[in-house]
């Protein structure tokens, strides 16, 4: 079969100029380059999400509300449930960098903690510094990198549906070869750093290595597990007007590792610096 065309008269030349749609491999690829464009393109977020994460072998929920400023990085958070009432704000007081907690149990008093502690990251895969689209835009652009010369192979489309009232598409993006391996500690090194040089999840590595907290102590040639990618396998569900994910799954070897479900999400909304201070009389610091 021809393809779809017109027929050109230039300069006394009969033209033929066809078209071919575009297959849904290229459709997706374009979805991961607009998706890249338009998140780096935010400035102001609000939303809820539901995340999922997989918490010493079971998928934990916890819904929350978050304000978020890009620049300077600012967030403000409620939680829904487990813990229905407990407030975040990060930074707890301009140009600090703890992380300010609300507790919703005894003493009830607002409590200032690293946002690397222990005590602040027990029961979670990401920092403060995770909120919102940033991180999952930089792992994405960091395996485009890796994988440049076959990267339009490892992304295909998955269809389409309707997620939170928005028209989407889902996307799928597979490393070629997701893999567990040997890394050396050197020196310097905590979990943190591994994970940001390499790319992949320092609560991962954790529980790869049975360590007890993200801040274990390592010794330089220590040998770790580390995976080959942040997963083997991540979908994207992209917002069809605003080109935003609304979802995103991560499976690793064992299955669903965690899966980010955002709702009523709002790009640019008009924030203030009222809206990251504690002095916010809609907060309870």
């Amino acid at each position: 079969m021809r393809p779809k065309g017109w027929l050109l008269l230039v300069g006394g030349i009969l033209l033929s100029l066809s078209w071919r749609p575009r297959s849904p491999l290229n459709e997706a690829y374009q979805l991961l380059e607009d998706m890249l464009q338009e998140t780096d393109r935010i400035q102001t977020l609000r939303y809820e999400l539901k995340k999922y994460e997989r918490i010493q072998g079971k998928l934990v929920l916890e819904h929350m509300s978050f304000k978020l400023r890009r620049k300077p990085f600012a967030v403000y958070g409620y939680q829904h449930s487990p813990r229905k009432g407990v407030e975040v704000l990060y930074p707890a007081e301009p140009g600090s960098q703890k992380i300010l907690v609300k507790p919703n149990t005894f003493p009830y008093l607002p409590i200032t903690l690293d946002p690397f502690g222990n005590l602040i990251l027990e029961g979670q895969h990401q920092t403060i510094f995770a909120t919102g689209f940033d991180q999952i835009r930089n792992l994405l652009l960091a395996a485009k990198a890796r994988y440049a010369q076959q990267v339009h192979t490892l992304v295909r489309s998955a269809g389409r549906l309707t997620w939170d009232g928005h028209p989407c598409h889902k996307i799928i993006l597979e490393p070629p070869k997701y893999e567990i391996r040997d890394y050396t500690v050197q020196p310097g090194d905590n979990l943190f750093r591994i994970a940001e040089k390499l790319h992949v999840g320092w609560y991962k590595i954790m529980e790869l290595n049975r360590l007890s907290s993200p801040n274990a102590s390592l010794t330089p040639g220590q040998v770790l597990k580390v995976p080959s990618d942040y997963g083997k396998v991540i979908r994207l569900t992209i917002d069809e007007k605003r080109k935003i994910p609304l979802v995103v799954e991560v499976e690793d070897e064992i299955g669903l590792y965690e899966r980010y479900e955002y709702y009523k999400l709002e790009v640019n909304p008009p924030l203030t610096d009222l809206d990251f201070s504690r002095k916010n009389p809609a907060y309870n610091f």
